[in-house]
């Protein structure tokens, strides 16, 4: 299985699009793969300070997540771009769920970085991602890894639509896929 976890909490977003693009990809290159897609506008974690998560009383929406990443071998972590940062709930998720009490999603895996963008932008959102999900996996020794291919969505509106359909820009639907399929490779590769 894959998850692409879409970390925009806004409906019908830019995030979303990018999403559903690569899942769309996936199947096109892997009819066969399973594909889970969490879309952020569900989110209901709460603040890390406020308080913690208990494994065992998880909301629909949790256990959604904790479900499809722990079955998956690959997972597409997305983010909008805020002010050059990932979003405040794609970070929260990683701080609420980043430890030994919920190693079942991180260990074993590939994980994928996406930065989506109105404009230009996406770069360091994704590279932030990156560096994030791989301090979780060092601190915890997590048996998985963050792929060196990331991937920047820029005038995401302009080269998807809602469903993911591509609208036509060749260079977008070129790089979409070798980020896509880069990353199915290194996952089999990883998986056997």
């Amino acid at each position: 299985m894959i998850t692409i976890l879409s970390g925009s909490p806004r409906a019908n977003s830019n995030t979303i699009r990018v999403a559903k693009a690569i899942a769309k990809q996936i199947k096109l290159s892997h009819p066969s793969e399973e594909v889970a897609l969490v879309d952020f506008n569900g989110y209901d974690i709460p603040n890390f300070n406020q308080q913690g998560l208990n494994a065992s009383q998880l909301s629909p929406w949790q256990t959604h997540l904790v479900n499809s990443m722990t079955q998956s071998h690959l997972v597409f972590v997305l983010t909008p771009e805020y002010n050059w940062m990932p979003s405040a709930e794609i970070l929260q998720m990683i701080h609420a769920f980043g430890g030994p009490s919920f190693k079942s999603i991180w260990d074993n895996k590939v994980f994928a970085t996406c930065g989506t963008s109105s404009g230009r932008g996406g770069r360091m959102p994704a590279v932030q991602l990156n560096n994030t999900i791989n301090k979780i996996l060092s601190v915890f020794d997590f048996q998985s890894f963050v792929s060196a291919k990331m991937f920047e969505s820029q005038f995401s509106s302009q080269v998807v639509d809602e469903e993911g359909n591509s609208l036509g820009n060749l260079e977008y639907d070129k790089g979409l896929a070798n980020f896509v399929n880069y990353n199915l490779n290194v996952a089999k590769k990883w998986s056997v």
